[in-house]
């Protein structure tokens, strides 16, 4: 019973906050404004973000995909040296 007003403590609290907030700074409009006359012809395409943004989001799966691979290898061995230690008749 304690755990369940504790959290719903923390709930409303949390709602409360982000009601604060959201009336602290209130909401945003953004404006759009239209562009005429554009020259496409002159137009030079930079790809340096492009490849920064794959590198980062690549690396960033990456190492997440051999951490977890990693720990899931750790605990598979031992569980089978848990495994060869039991010396117990089922």
């Amino acid at each position: 019973m304690v755990n369940r007003r504790k959290l719903l403590v923390q709930i409303t609290t949390t709602v409360f906050i982000g009601i604060l907030f959201y009336l602290g700074f209130g909401s945003f409009s953004v404006e759009a404004s239209t562009v005429t006359n554009v020259d496409l012809s002159d137009k030079k395409v930079d790809l340096s973000l492009l490849i920064w943004t794959i590198f980062i989001v690549g690396g960033s799966i990456i190492g997440t995909l051999s951490y977890v691979s990693w720990k899931k290898y750790n605990a598979e061995l031992k569980t089978k040296k848990e495994e060869r230690k039991d010396k117990s008749v089922d």
